[in-house]
């Protein structure tokens, strides 16, 4: 039977304009039209809203709600969404207690869940539409799980809430991710395990291996539901410093790996172009190709837009900033690109490279590295792999000639995305 994913598209929502601007303002009539559309969905996507939940369930909804940043970032999911479903549930369902709960991905930096929650605006958002409970993950506890046929995380701590839950809906973002191609369903997963820092079970897998960790993440525990937020979604340079590109739309499933690959495709991506989405749908998690799967609602092709793609590259992006990255993976690649992307959205970089001097940025084995490059420079030594290279004796030079030196521990130190950027902006201060 082929797995049905339905989308729905509003004209327009009254307060997008304003969002868009830069202040996101609730309206009650937005409200009720988003949850008029999340009815006809959750209807269309498994029949009725009972066939869902059942009496006395403990539903949790699994928001993407990525770091600390307020709605108008539009990295986070948009709280008129969460206030509409939470509302739609405790109104229409049969559930014991409806719960919205996650973690950031980026860990002890930006990662609290409380301050990001407030921050969001989806924990005022989640209690005006009625929840019992807003669940900060990482003040949860976990438990430790084996997770079967997976190909590379084999075993992972995961919140308890995931576990105890008996309905699981998955509410990611329609956006861009230098990291991720997209940021749907499958990356979402990411918030069900807890962060360590510098090294640990989050990040560890975070290399050129990270999209084969999210879908060996899928098999923990599959959704129950996946509802995509592509109300206002994100281009360009997301997860964080990308722009926002209005939609007005919400697509929903049961097979996250189908609504990924209908969103995926809507965004201006062939499905096979997200690896984390091929990877699932080799290892039949799901299905991938839009002949196979039902299309419910309005067509594709009338919606589809192509989206600006990231871009991952750090090298050249800021003239006085200067990156050396060799014989490395792309790890290091990507969240050097996402820090200085925040950095020079920031502030004026050409003043501030005037004012400060200049920067160099080194990770992995950088043989064509000359320590003296580094004299009278500040410098900034990403990860650990640099110390497994012949080139290891150069950059200690380099370390020792530098105006100043910090160093970032860990194998792609997802950290470096928000730390990188708090050292250099330190700087001006």
């Amino acid at each position: 039977m082929s797995p049905k994913v339905s989308i729905s598209k509003f004209d327009s929502l009254k307060g997008n304009e304003e969002f868009i601007g830069g202040e996101f303002k609730r309206y009650d009539e937005d409200i009720s039209a988003i949850k008029e559309k999340l009815r006809d969905l959750i209807e269309k996507s498994v029949g009725s809203i009972d066939n869902l939940i059942k009496t006395g369930d403990r539903v949790l909804i699994k928001p993407n709600l990525a770091f600390l940043a307020p709605p108008e970032s539009f990295s986070v999911v948009d709280p008129r969404v969460i206030e509409a479903l939470v509302s739609l549930l405790k109104e229409e369902s049969k559930a014991g207690e409806v719960w919205v709960g996650d973690n950031p991905s980026l860990g002890k930096h930006v990662g609290r869940a409380k301050p990001a929650f407030k921050a969001a605006e989806m924990e005022q958002a989640a209690y005006r539409g009625g929840a019992d409970k807003v669940l900060y993950f990482d003040e949860e506890s976990s438990i430790e799980i084996d997770i079967p046929m997976a190909k590379v995380f084999k075993k992972a701590s995961v919140f308890r809430p995931i576990i105890d839950a008996d309905v699981l809906i998955n509410l990611p973002k329609m956006k861009t991710h230098l990291g991720g191609t997209v940021t749907l369903g499958l990356k979402n997963w990411q918030g069900i395990i807890p962060n360590v820092h510098p090294s640990g079970q989050q990040q560890d897998t975070h290399r050129i291996d990270l999209d084969q960790k999210i879908a060996d993440l899928l098999r923990i525990r599959k959704a129950d539901l996946t509802i995509v937020d592509g109300i206002i979604a994100m281009e360009g340079q997301g997860p964080h410093a990308g722009t926002p590109l209005e939609m007005n739309l919400l697509i929903a499933g049961k097979d996250t790996v189908a609504v990924d690959s209908v969103t995926s495709y809507i965004m201006g991506y062939e499905p096979h172009e997200v690896p984390s989405t091929q990877i699932a749908f080799s290892e039949g998690q799901g299905e991938m190709r839009l002949d196979k799967i039902e299309i419910d609602g309005v067509s594709l092709e009338s919606v589809r837009r192509f989206f600006k793609r990231p871009a991952s590259n750090p090298v050249g992006l800021i003239p006085g900033i200067d990156v050396l990255i060799q014989q490395t993976c792309p790890g290091c690649y990507k969240y050097i690109r996402g820090a200085l992307d925040s950095f020079s959205q920031s502030l004026d970089t050409e003043k501030f490279v005037e004012e400060n001097g200049e920067s160099l940025i080194i990770a992995g084995g950088v043989p064509s590295l000359d320590y003296t490059d580094a004299e009278g420079k500040h410098l900034f030594v990403i990860g650990d792999c640099w110390k497994k290279f012949e080139s290891r004796a150069e950059v200690e030079k380099a370390m020792e000639v530098a105006e100043t030196v910090t160093e970032y521990p860990g194998c792609a130190p997802i950290y470096v995305f928000a730390q990188l950027n708090t050292d250099l902006a330190a700087m001006n201060s």
